[in-house]
């Protein structure tokens, strides 16, 4: 069996068993009141050694976002009526048991230092696992889609988000598993990693090991620890930093709390996920436009090695449009003033294991923000060809000299909190990331492959943001998620330069 806890150890901090779990789920609109619900925590099955227990975390590891990852799959006729949902929970928990001790880091707690810094203590407290039967049936809520309601962070009673930061008295869970049946017999698998531990590469990863468990297999990848690989250099050299700031949560916060309530800023309707499917047809021709505009343009393209990739021609299709859904035409009658002369950024993270030749399996945060910059008024006059040229530069910026400046540059803030500047942008902004590579439908934990898998992260407020991933429709096909306010969403759905290329599949 598994080792789980029915109570939480004393670190528990904000996630306690004993804690009220809610009477009913609110997914799409429907409320809902689950048929069962239960909350452990399962830890390693063997132990994880003193010399592990306090984890080095890098600077890379503290400059990203503190918030969770999250991903779900479903899971068509996982319970039958050979298999019961009990069945499900004891292959999931014992592998999951299993895993830990490779994974150990995912095992234990964030907890706050004295002098602002979070440390992270691989002290076998173990993830958080949710538990949870409802008596619909997965068509009844819309069908595989991203469900946040679902992904446990809610019943784990770790706050209201998007920020997830430990305080003096209560550590943070690194890891929490929500497993929801379907009347259907249909099941969903809600993983969320904590940002500070591991970035989109070291969680797709750890998702595929527990399913190599699951099915009995030895690791394909054994993760790497070493995160002192990541170490500042003796002589510390920041000057190629740019689109970094030494902005505090406490800032953000406040932003979010003006946006919210500020009578001004709350014209703007709530922001809202959607998926739309990209067909490999479509993403041709996107390639096909940017690099024709660009050939035709010779001091555009001027030092480019190379055509314009499917991720920088989908990526400056998208920062046009969604420039072009926010403007007020009312208030921006006048090009030559108002708000097309304000600026816009694009966001591009970039993953750096092979610039810095890190081993196979380094787990932790290798990324960075590539930063591109344009007025809107420059963006929408000229050829979607520009705006794939900013931001190829902007990519092509992001070497492994620039991975060592950075790690130097949060070095040299001490204590000072350090942030890419899109965790701090409102409105204006686009922050995108590109999942395509990932293995999601590769994992497989012994009842069939993932009928769909995404991203599972809440709408955000502060930045409208792009999260391409795996098509469920096969590897030339990418599904594609927006996040952005409802009504900008409407004016860009609206689009028929939009809605000719991307068709969309699900409204959260």
């Amino acid at each position: 069996m598994p080792k789980t806890a029915a109570t939480p150890p004393p670190t528990q901090g904000h996630c306690v068993t004993g804690s009220p779990l809610p009477s009913q789920l609110m997914i799409n609109g429907t409320r809902i009141r689950p048929r069962n619900m239960r909350r452990s925590f399962v830890v390693p099955a063997e132990p994880t050694g003193p010399e592990n227990e306090w984890m080095y975390l890098s600077n890379l590891d503290r400059v990203v976002t503190p918030t969770f990852s999250s991903a779900i799959h479903f899971y068509d006729e996982a319970v039958t009526a050979e298999r019961s949902f009990e069945d499900v929970i004891d292959v999931l928990k014992q592998s999951l048991s299993k895993v830990l001790v490779h994974f150990f880091p995912l095992a234990g707690r964030l907890e706050l230092r004295e002098d602002g810094l979070i440390d992270l203590h691989c002290n076998d407290a173990g993830a958080v696992f949710v538990e949870v039967t409802l008596g619909v049936d997965l068509t009844d809520v819309g069908g595989p889609q991203p469900m946040d309601v679902l992904s446990g962070l809610e019943i784990a009673r770790l706050g209201k988000g998007p920020l997830y930061i430990p305080d003096q008295l209560t550590p943070m869970p690194t890891l929490v598993v929500q497993v929801t049946q379907f009347n259907c017999g249909s099941v969903a698998i809600a993983v969320n990693w904590h940002h500070t531990v591991a970035d989109g590469s070291s969680g797709v990863h750890f998702l595929k090991s527990w399913a190599e468990i699951a099915q009995g297999k030895p690791l394909a990848v054994v993760p790497n620890h070493d995160r002192l690989l990541l170490s500042p250099r003796k002589s510390p050299d920041p000057n190629l930093v740019q689109g970094y700031s030494t902005k505090s949560t406490h800032d953000l916060n406040h932003i979010v709390e003006r946006f919210t309530t500020s009578s001004k800023e709350c014209e703007v309707k709530p922001p809202v996920i959607k998926s739309f499917h990209l067909e490999q047809e479509s993403i041709k021709q996107l390639r096909e436009q940017v690099n024709r505009d660009s050939d035709s343009r010779s001091e555009i393209s001027e030092g480019r090695p190379h055509p314009y990739t499917a991720a920088e021609s989908i990526s400056a299709h998208l920062w046009q449009m969604m420039s072009k859904a926010r403007r007020d035409p009312d208030r921006d009658h006048d090009q030559e003033q108002g708000d097309s002369d304000m600026l816009t950024k694009f966001f591009l993270f970039v993953d750096g294991r092979k610039k810095l030749n890190l081993p196979k399996g380094y787990f932790g945060n290798v990324v960075c923000s590539a930063c591109a910059v344009a007025t809107e008024k420059e963006l929408l006059q000229k050829p979607i060809s520009h705006a794939a040229t900013l931001i190829s530069h902007a990519c092509r910026n992001i070497t492994s000299e620039y991975f060592r400046s950075l790690i130097d540059w949060v070095e040299m803030q001490g204590t000072a909190p350090s942030k890419s500047e899109h965790v701090n942008s409102v409105g204006r902004d686009v922050a995108s990331t590109f999942w395509v590579f990932f293995p999601l439908y590769e994992i497989e934990f012994g009842f069939g492959r993932p009928i769909w898998a995404a991203r599972n992260s809440p709408p955000r407020p502060l930045i409208d943001g792009i999260a391409v991933m795996p098509s469920p429709h096969g590897p030339r096909s990418m599904l594609v998620m927006l996040n952005l306010h409802a009504d900008r969403m409407e004016k860009l759905q609206r689009d028929p330069q939009f809605s000719s290329v991307f068709v969309n599949v699900s409204v959260v």
